[in-house]
């Protein structure tokens, strides 16, 4: 077993079952995954960017989930699709499998780490309301600094692997990464559902209770993702590190892999998008690119010229997307013309 990396220890014997058909589907497979994750985490970093007046403390930590997703879209999956598709270079390149090893630890965990301090940080909105409004901002950017950190001093060891310069002392750190997020997301989604549903019990007013409900929706959505994403990923991991003689079919490998890769553009979709500041900040995006590229139509094609008089005739009108009429149809050859030398010429 090639128990080289947090990208998951896959056997040379079990790559070499794959096909090339096979092999052909899961590279195609996450390449799809990959375009997601960067389209998702793109569209989600602008909504961040175009939420600035409306922009809450909590979103900063889905900015920093954000670009650890597209560090995994961007970096990780492709190279880990060159692991599939050409086993011999990635057998060959110690300095690729380093690097695919380096990003995959380093996005990987800061995205599980921001995962767990946002669930840390709902819990405590959920439980102490009035304390949690008087978070400074600063303590959430110790908060993502710290979430780098881990991860860089764990892709660190992960490399100090590569050159035996340690060895179970790798496994232990990777497991530890892993469950840790995955207990404390899992706990404090519960006692968050758990307190909502105390709530509503109590609540007299309908549109709260609506409110709470589909917020209790969102975290079951949340911790239930999260779990079937890294939880299988997790498993086979501890397998790798306490059964040396055990195999594993390189297809269900693959589906592992693509599982937790798959979680990069969920993140995107379940928080980002449910937030409504970001989806109006989107929606005004898109709206304003429409506007734009609707609103100019001038109708340039029937001038006509007075050969006599050297003067060009506008015969069409000029209007708006909305249809407002901004120069009648029947005007003067003088503004016409101030118009054509100042627009047209």
């Amino acid at each position: 077993m090639n128990n080289s990396s947090v990208s998951l220890a896959v056997s040379s014997s079990s790559q070499a079952q794959l096909s090339s058909v096979e092999a052909a589907f899961w590279g195609t497979s996450y390449g799809v995954v990959s375009i997601l994750i960067i389209l998702t985490n793109t569209m989600a970093l602008v909504a961040f960017v175009k939420t600035r007046p409306r922009r809450k403390n909590t979103h900063y930590f889905l900015m920093n989930l954000s670009i650890a997703d597209l560090l995994v879209g961007a970096i990780s999956v492709p190279l880990f699709v060159v692991c599939l598709v050409d086993l011999e270079t990635w057998g060959q390149s110690l300095a690729l499998r380093i690097v695919h090893s380096t990003f995959d630890i380093l996005s990987g965990l800061s995205s599980v780490f921001t995962l767990a301090i946002v669930s840390v940080e709902r819990l405590v909105a959920v439980s102490i309301p009035y304390k949690f409004r008087m978070i400074p901002r600063k303590v959430y950017f110790i908060c993502i600094a710290a979430t780098w950190f881990l991860s860089g001093c764990v892709a660190s060891i992960g490399i100090a692997f590569y050159f035996r310069v340690v060895k179970e002392s790798f496994y232990t750190v990777v497991i530890l990464s892993l469950s840790l997020p995955l207990s404390v997301v899992s706990f404090a989604y519960v006692t968050i559902v758990y307190k909502i549903n105390q709530k509503n019990n109590s609540a007299k007013n309908c549109k709260n209770m609506t409110v709470e409900r589909r917020l209790s929706i969102t975290l079951l959505c949340v911790t239930a993702i999260f779990v079937l994403s890294w939880l299988p990923f997790q498993l086979i991991f501890i397998l790798v590190h306490f059964c040396k003689t055990c195999t594993f079919p390189a297809n269900m490998v693959c589906f592992i892999k693509f599982l937790h890769y798959s979680n990069s553009f969920m993140n995107a979709a379940v928080y980002t998008f449910r937030i409504p500041e970001f989806k109006e900040a989107l929606a005004e995006l898109f709206n304003r690119k429409l506007s734009q590229s609707e609103g100019q139509h001038v109708l340039l094609q029937d001038f006509t010229c007075d050969s006599t008089t050297s003067v060009t005739r506008v015969t069409h009108s000029l209007v708006n997307s909305n249809g407002t009429m901004l120069v009648s149809p029947d005007v003067s050859p003088k503004v016409s013309g101030r118009m054509l030398k100042g627009r047209f010429v």
